[in-house]
């Protein structure tokens, strides 16, 4: 029985940690419309990134606010957590710095 339960924990530990806000922080490159593409948050000069593609829409919640896309600006780093099963539809989105 116990072992059951220490099975059930682990499992839905590694469940809550897969499936949460991205830890990652990113900084917004460009902004066209309702897409933003996105790239790491700490970047060493001397190397490239692959920028991160994701759309935003009517409901996507940005600190906590509906249709709020009129206070991101280029430069902002901020954290984001897609919608479920529709990448890359952003379901939130929290300002870092």
């Amino acid at each position: 029985m116990r072992r059951t339960i220490w099975l059930m924990l682990l499992s839905l530990f590694i469940v809550a940690i897969l499936s949460g806000c991205s830890d990652q922080a990113y900084v917004i490159e460009e902004m066209n419309g309702n897409q933003l593409s996105l790239g790491p948050d700490e970047q060493n000069p001397e190397e490239q990134y692959a920028l991160t593609e994701v759309t935003l829409d009517g409901e996507t919640k940005i600190d906590g606010r509906t249709n709020q896309l009129s206070v991101l600006q280029k430069g902002d780093v901020i954290r984001f957590e897609y919608r479920n099963d529709k990448k890359p539809l952003l379901a939130t989105i929290e300002r870092v710095k």
